[in-house]
């Protein structure tokens, strides 16, 4: 069990090395470099203890669960690291011993003996080997993960060409339009270039303008030290892997920006910000379309939009994956939490939360942030 920053940190090569042999390209999240830097940045205050659970034949570690201990209320919840900033939750484990039953068996033992009241996993896709070793409790299928399957196209103008006309008149209309403001440069930065890291802050600024527009919050965005921990985050121009940040410029004037993670020629679209005073003329959806240019050209195979489905979503990917919600309870406290709050009380106030009537907006602004971290308890 690694239940510190040090312990973690002795790990480092044995965790690489597991990464490497796994060759899961949906596994980023649960990579040393994203659960390293999220621990050193936000499990100081005590409220959130890691708990990394591993499996060694010998010397050699052949599965490891990145979970995390967090008490509130009263409760302790066996957490998926990382959360809220981790998008998929996930176990890395060697394939040889994908089915091995002692290995399901000692994550149970660990899951068991962590003296926690229930164990929560957020988001689980759907045959991911979470999923098929560890898929017990209580599941709700509530989500979607939505994709552009780039495999599909042998070049740039390939995928070009199989847009619709409506597509490619609508995209068109807005390059031209932004390009009224100057020239369009497109590039995409990595961590060891210097325009990096201020950067990647501004794109979290133009982030949280945009939840502040548009009256949503996000628990993430939130929390203090998100710019921090992006910028730790590494990344390899050369393999490519790793973080990137998609740059789009309009007359020098950087006007949207993406975060991203590339894994084993998977693409997440972490993180997506643009200049609100031109949101009239969707900088953000511009710069979308040349970041798939660039993939494509860079032979990655999928474009992650990530989970909870949008309109904008489904105009942009071709192919999904169900995600799950999984429960098990570990005791009384932790059953309570799985059928009282989590399957009736929670649902019933977020739709509730979502129909408060125009003439409490006000109210509603002013209560949002405590309702959506009660919500996401």
């Amino acid at each position: 069990m690694l239940c510190t920053l040090e312990q973690i940190e002795q790990t480092a090569q044995a965790w690489s090395e597991l990464e490497t042999a796994c060759g899961d390209p949906l596994s980023y999240f649960q990579s040393y470099d994203w659960c390293r830097n999220w621990v050193a940045r936000f499990c100081k205050d005590g409220g959130r203890t890691p708990y990394v659970v591993t499996v060694w034949q010998g010397e050699t570690l052949v599965a490891l669960w990145p979970r995390m201990i967090v008490e509130s209320l009263g409760l302790k919840r066996l957490e998926t690291l990382g959360v809220p900033h981790t998008q998929y939750c996930g176990l890395l484990i060697h394939p040889a011993l994908r089915n091995d039953p002692d290995v399901a068996q000692c994550l149970n033992a660990a899951m068991q003996s962590s003296g926690c009241d229930v164990l929560l996993s957020r988001a689980v896709l759907s045959g991911s080997t979470l999923d098929l070793v560890v898929g017990e409790g209580h599941e709700s299928a509530a989500n979607v993960a939505s994709m552009l399957d780039l495999s599909r196209f042998s070049c740039v103008q390939d995928y070009t060409d199989q847009l619709g006309k409506r597509q490619k008149r609508n995209r068109n209309r807005r390059r031209n339009h932004l390009a009224r403001l100057g020239e369009l440069q497109f590039e995409v930065l990595w961590p060891d270039d210097e325009q990096f890291a201020p950067l990647v802050e501004h794109c979290v600024a133009m982030k949280r303008l945009w939840l502040k527009e548009t009256g949503k919050f996000s628990t993430g965005f939130s929390m203090s030290g998100v710019e921090a921990f992006l910028q730790s985050l590494d990344g390899d121009a050369s393999k490519p892997a790793g973080a990137c940040l998609s740059v789009l410029r309009a007359g020098g004037r950087v006007v949207a920006m993406e975060l991203g993670f590339i894994r084993r020629g998977h693409y997440y679209a972490y993180l997506g910000g643009f200049d609100w005073s031109l949101r009239h003329l969707s900088p953000g959806k511009v710069q979308m379309e040349y970041t798939v240019a660039w993939l494509i050209e860079h032979h990655v195979q999928r474009y992650d939009l990530l989970i909870n489905p949008a309109d904008y979503k489904a105009s942009w990917t071709n192919t999904e994956i169900l995600i799950a919600q999984q429960v098990e309870a570990l005791s009384w406290r932790g059953r309570l939490y799985a059928t009282a709050w989590l399957q009736n009380f929670r649902p019933m106030l977020k739709r509730v939360h979502a129909r408060l009537p125009a003439t409490f907006e006000r109210i509603r602004a002013w209560l949002q942030p405590a309702a959506c971290l009660l919500l996401y308890v």
